[in-house]
């Protein structure tokens, strides 16, 4: 648990940095870290109970997308500027740096392997963004069409 611990902590100010070169400011850039750190922490957990890659990140990029969805209408700010620098703690850097890494080395199988699960993981995140941020436009749409319609 101290790992998870220490992992939450560093995605929480790798993104608070990466919020700094997206000029994010201020308490939106303190929201969007701890948006990372909690899907860290959802990733890390779903991770510890051995399930999926595809499953954990998934439901850890859903999650920032849920926080980021809601948050960004208390706030009033676009979505995107909680959303990108909450996302770079999944974003698998280290796997397609491995991937070109055994492409150099000469390493086919290994490369297939490696850029096979970061294309998963590069699916799964998509998936996850998409599928809530699809039903949170839907949902506020049909929200706004009834409050017209009791006028």
């Amino acid at each position: 648990m101290l790992k998870i611990f220490i992992q939450v902590v560093a995605s929480i100010l790798a993104t608070y940095g990466f919020g700094i070169v997206f000029n994010v400011k201020g308490r939106v850039n303190i929201c969007a870290s701890l948006c990372g750190g909690i899907g860290w922490l959802v990733y890390s957990i779903l991770n510890h109970y051995n399930f999926t890659y595809l499953i954990s990140y998934t439901i850890a990029s859903a999650t920032i997308t849920i926080y980021s969805e809601l948050l960004s209408r208390k706030l009033k700010v676009p979505v995107i500027a909680l959303l990108f620098p909450s996302m770079i703690p999944l974003v698998p850097g280290g796997g397609i740096y491995f991937t070109m890494y055994n492409l150099v080395q000469n390493n086919i199988e290994g490369a297939v392997g490696k850029g096979i699960e970061t294309f998963i993981i590069s699916g799964s995140i998509a998936i996850g963004i998409l599928s809530v941020s699809t039903f949170s436009q839907v949902y506020y749409y049909l929200v706004k069409k009834k409050s017209y319609q009791n006028l």
